[in-house]
């Protein structure tokens, strides 16, 4: 990497050399603006074909800064289009290698450690941690080869930051001025045009309407000034009175009946008039009711990526999915026998592995119900192999893990593999393909006291399935009263690819494993 660098320096530095003679020229011979332009310019980001973009730039760039690589906010998953930086494990100055953690990424999926490629050193962070909604593709750091190279990113900017930014706004702000024969009233209007493009949360722009105070009442103590919530209570709780109302001219003196005959209409001047006399309702007491008592303590809680997400993908499924619902009850007391016998035997497996091998097992003896949906083609496609995808609660959210091959593996090493699994997923450190892709979801709550419940299909697969908490059933065996222990499954499939038999198959191929689960062994 780093003999390629020094080709390219070597060639950028033939081409500003090349440059210099030809701005000497220039003395003598008048060179076009558009040509001169275009032999500024050495090397576009990405014109290596490589992800990251090695930044020569342009001559006069080059001419100031080292080379360098530009690290991009990376697609960590298929169909990430944008991430929040959630935290760097870098800082300026470090030295890095390939493997190392540059920073934790919220992708669309979960949130993933970034892993950096190469050697060098960070010579510049562009974004702070926190920062949200980075398009894939964006800058976001700065890398060198050599340490002594770092002096030169030091009061460095990124493009837009600097004097650009400034221009813009200061352009936006001549753009809202008042001429100068404006009145002082129209100023004062124009003045608050610099909260427009403010960020104001849904919650606290419903409570500004309602208590009729303005963005300019309100003090911003959000990331990178927005207004929350709390901010707003914290106004009204502080007896803030509106600038608008508080500023507002005394209305003139009414004008002698015969200027209103002349000035309006003969019909309109006794509905005005009768306005004029009604007294205008105080904006705070309009809300009564609607305004949180005084007092009370709220807390914005932002939305993660990975939740707005799931949200839009659920809805998605569940609009044009055509959902079938079976439920099963599954008989217990031989999966419990099991545990126990392997217990003893120094081998440890929850019912929740037990219910994956089952899974796995009947989907292998119903091929046709391990399908999935290709919507370009809209067709059912069988899966290649039996992958089953298990649901874990993280603090951001729910992520799916997969057991790859789940009917040929046995139960100790399925327990063992979910459990890896759902550790690293609670510490956000899978990696994309362990949790893209599987041919059937497990989603189970019985440990939180649900008996049963339906769950959302996850497109392209065409099927997930419920699983309920353990409970004790009475029955009749032989004319006298027994007990045994039974779940409840709920099987939520596509009907495009199940219909009503190929999911009862299935069901009752699970429930034979669960009630025999010795059988999983053969």
């Amino acid at each position: 990497m780093r003999r390629s660098r020094a080709l390219l320096l070597r060639a950028a530095r033939g081409l500003a050399a090349a440059a210099d003679a030809s701005a000497a020229l220039q003395n003598v011979i008048s060179v076009p603006s558009g040509l001169a332009a275009a032999s500024a310019t050495v090397l576009r980001p990405g014109a290596l074909g490589h992800s990251r973009s090695h930044c020569l730039g342009g001559l006069r760039a080059f001419s100031a800064l080292p080379p360098h690589t530009e690290l991009s906010m990376p697609a960590l998953s298929p169909t990430m289009s944008q991430g929040n930086l959630v935290a760097w494990h870098v800082k300026e100055g470090q030295a890095v290698g390939p493997g190392d953690v540059l920073a934790d990424v919220e992708t669309d999926k979960a949130t993933l450690s970034w892993e950096n490629q190469d050697e060098g050193f960070v010579a510049k962070l562009l974004v702070t941690e926190g920062t949200k909604d980075i398009q894939v593709g964006t800058p976001v750091a700065l890398l060198v080869d050599e340490e002594e190279q770092l002096a030169a990113f030091k009061d460095y900017k990124a493009a837009g930051s600097g004097s650009g930014a400034t221009t813009a706004a200061a352009a936006g702000a001549a753009a809202d001025a008042p001429s100068s024969s404006g009145s002082a009233a129209a100023a004062a209007e124009a003045k608050p045009a610099v909260h427009r493009d403010s960020r104001i949360g849904p919650a606290a722009r419903t409570l500004l309407a309602e208590s009729g105070l303005s963005p300019e009442d309100v003090t911003p103590t959000g990331p990178h000034g927005i207004i929350t919530k709390g901010d707003v209570l914290a106004a009204i709780d502080a007896g803030v009175k509106p600038r608008a109302a508080a500023a507002a001219p005394a209305p003139a003196a009414p004008a002698a009946p015969q200027q209103q005959q002349q000035q309006q209409p003969a019909a309109a001047a006794p509905q005005q008039q009768a306005a004029a006399t009604k007294p205008a309702a105080a904006p705070v007491a309009a809300a009564a009711g609607k305004v949180p008592p005084k007092g009370a303590a709220y807390t914005d809680i932002p939305n993660s990526q990975v939740r707005k997400i799931i949200a839009q993908r659920l809805q998605e499924s569940k609009q044009t999915i055509p959902h079938l619902y079976l439920s099963a009850d599954v008989d217990l007391d031989g999966v419990a026998g099991l545990r126990e016998a392997l217990k003893q035997q120094g081998t440890k497996v929850s019912v929740n592995d037990i219910v994956i091998k089952a899974a796995a097992l009947a989907l292998a003896e119903v091929p046709a119900a391990n399908s999935l949906w290709d919507a370009a083609q809209e067709a059912a496609v069988p899966a290649g192999s039996v992958d089953i995808a298990v649901a874990v609660a993280t603090e951001g959210g729910l992520i799916t893990p997969i057991v790859r091959s789940a009917n040929t593996k046995p139960l100790a090493q399925i327990s063992a593999e979910v459990r890896e699994l759902a550790g690293r997923a609670r510490a956000n450190k899978l990696q994309p393909h362990e949790f893209q892709g599987g041919s059937f979801t497990i989603s189970n709550l019985g440990m939180f006291g649900v008996d049963q419940f339906c769950a959302i299909i996850n497109p392209p697969q065409a099927c997930i399935m419920a699983v309920g908490g353990s409970r004790q059933v009475a029955y009749m065996a032989g004319g006298r009263p027994a007990s045994k222990t039974q779940m409840t499954v709920t099987l939520s499939a596509d009907n495009r690819v199940y219909d009503g038999e190929v999911a009862s198959q299935f069901l009752a191929a699970f429930a034979r494993h669960m009630a025999n689960p010795y059988t999983l062994f053969q």
